[in-house]
């Protein structure tokens, strides 16, 4: 029996990622191996990279990530001179290399320009005024900005460096149209899904439908934004929500078996409700989520824009 159930192949930030899901039914992967994981990546390790050189080919794949079900245990870089390096989630790592991880899942994806409007505009290798400035830019000047991090955008400079500067002095084109219009186009594009069947893995119309996460990516996509593919990346990107503060076009995730860990995601669109892909068998529908079983399994809120 193959090591990997089900995989895919996706484009992320012009780079290409394995989608790679374990055959859960092995014994090796009970729930013994997943509490014992880090002894046990690297006995899987020669197998998915000979797994990823059959399957692509032709392909350069950058990266891996690999799961068992709906939980992602571990991501495999493949760097130059054909060397991989391999993360698995709970592994132990210094506290840099947990912050910069945690800080490139949090990036909202995006592919627009910004004005600066101050006199004068650092841009800094980080997302911090306590970083180097590493360029300046002067008002009126046009940039490419590439990702937001909460107060910060990503620039891409002319010469093809990226650093950080302050939303604040960086106006994007598309946030030219007021939240209200941005927050419509995302209830409108969800509400026009309605009825499209749930599709494992699904994120595009030509995939025949969408899971839950893959809906919320397609719709927010619409506007220029890119969201993580699945719902626990998602949940570390935007603006935290408390669950009373609910606007439409909030994204809101749960953890369906109850146990606290992320497994679901929908589009919050006002008055108690959400649009969601729920589940193998069933289609993109409206959900009142004031009822006592999504409560009780609410997990976080965040605001894309």
């Amino acid at each position: 029996m193959s090591l990997i159930r089900e995989y895919k192949l996706v484009q992320e930030n012009e780079e290409f990622v394995a989608l790679l899901y374990l055959n859960i039914e092995q014994s090796e992967f009970s729930n013994e191996f997943l509490e014992s994981i880090k002894e046990n990546y690297n006995e899987v390790e020669g197998e998915i990279r000979k797994f990823i050189e059959e399957k692509f080919p032709d392909i350069k794949v950058n990266s891996a990530k690999i799961f068992v079900g709906a939980l992602v245990v571990g991501t495999m870089a493949f760097i130059p001179q054909g060397e991989a390096k391999a993360e698995v989630s709970n592994l132990t790592t210094t506290a840099t290399t947990q912050q910069v991880v945690a800080a490139n899942i949090a990036i909202i994806k995006v592919s627009t320009m910004g004005t600066v409007n101050a006199t004068k505009l650092n841009v800094r290798d980080g997302a911090s005024t306590g970083n180097i400035v590493i360029h300046q830019l002067f008002q009126g000047n046009r940039v490419k900005v590439i990702g937001i991090l909460n107060d910060w955008c990503q620039v891409q400079l002319s010469d093809g460096r990226t650093g950080w500067v302050s939303k604040t002095y960086l106006p994007l084109d598309i946030e030219s149209t007021s939240r209200e219009a941005r927050v419509s186009k995302v209830v409108a594009t969800a509400k026009s899904l309605l009825g499209t069947p749930y599709v494992w893995g699904g994120d595009a119309i030509t995939d025949g439908g969408f899971d839950c996460s893959g809906l919320t990516q397609y719709t927010f996509k619409s506007l220029g934004y890119t969201l993580n593919r699945i719902s626990v990346d998602q949940s570390k990107q935007g603006q935290t929500v408390a669950k009373e503060n609910l606007q439409a076009g909030d994204l809101v995730f749960y953890s369906l078996a109850g146990d606290g860990r992320i497994s679901h995601v929908g589009i919050y669109i006002g008055d108690g409700k959400m649009i969601h892909s729920p589940k193998t068998g069933d289609v993109v529908k409206t959900t009142d989520v004031t009822t006592a079983y999504w409560q009780t399994r609410f997990i976080a809120a965040k605001r894309i824009f």
